[in-house]
């Protein structure tokens, strides 16, 4: 009886640590949601809104992930919202326009300033894994990985933005 007593005062133990390092979240009705620690009072939110591919979508024949060269995903990324304390991160439209399909958002901690917005999508030969990081406040690379070919098929983005300081 003692080894349980143990055990499960080990896994209470370890469950509020796992759970401050990464968070995901599947969609429902259309909208991701997760949250993370960063470090005391740094927190960190994601939210990614899905919306059925619009009747004559501009792009439909274009390639995105999430689809084949056949067909175009059933659904599209509306928007990818990122909050670090409560100020609201600007992601280019480029970091997530062309992901079709998105089933799940991971949010994860990667350093104590840097963070991971992971949204995995698609079925199959069209599945992809897309990692968005942000150092501080700001994105600064994109990175989706083919499913199935993850060695062969990716494309990786990196983002710098001028700041003013006017």
């Amino acid at each position: 009886m003692n080894k349980f007593f143990l055990y499960a005062s080990v896994l209470l133990f370890l469950l509020p640590i796992k759970a401050s390092f990464a968070a995901g979240s599947y969609f429902e009705s259309g909208v991701a949601k997760a949250s993370i620690a960063l470090e005391k009072s740094d927190i960190a939110r994601a939210t990614v809104e899905a919306v059925n591919l619009p009747d004559g979508y501009p792009y439909s024949t274009k390639f995105m992930w999430g689809g084949d060269e056949t067909s175009s995903p059933k659904k599209i990324i509306k928007t990818v919202t990122v909050l670090r304390s409560g100020q609201t991160i600007f992601i280019p439209l480029s970091a997530y326009a062309d992901l079709g399909n998105p089933r799940k958002i991971i949010l994860q901690k990667t350093s104590s300033q840097n963070f991971q917005l992971i949204i995995l999508g698609g079925d199959a030969a069209g599945s992809y894994k897309a990692m968005l990081d942000f150092r501080k406040d700001e994105i600064f690379r994109r990175k989706v990985i083919s499913g199935e070919f993850p060695k062969e098929v990716w494309e990786e983005t990196t983002y710098s933005f001028n700041h003013l300081n006017n």
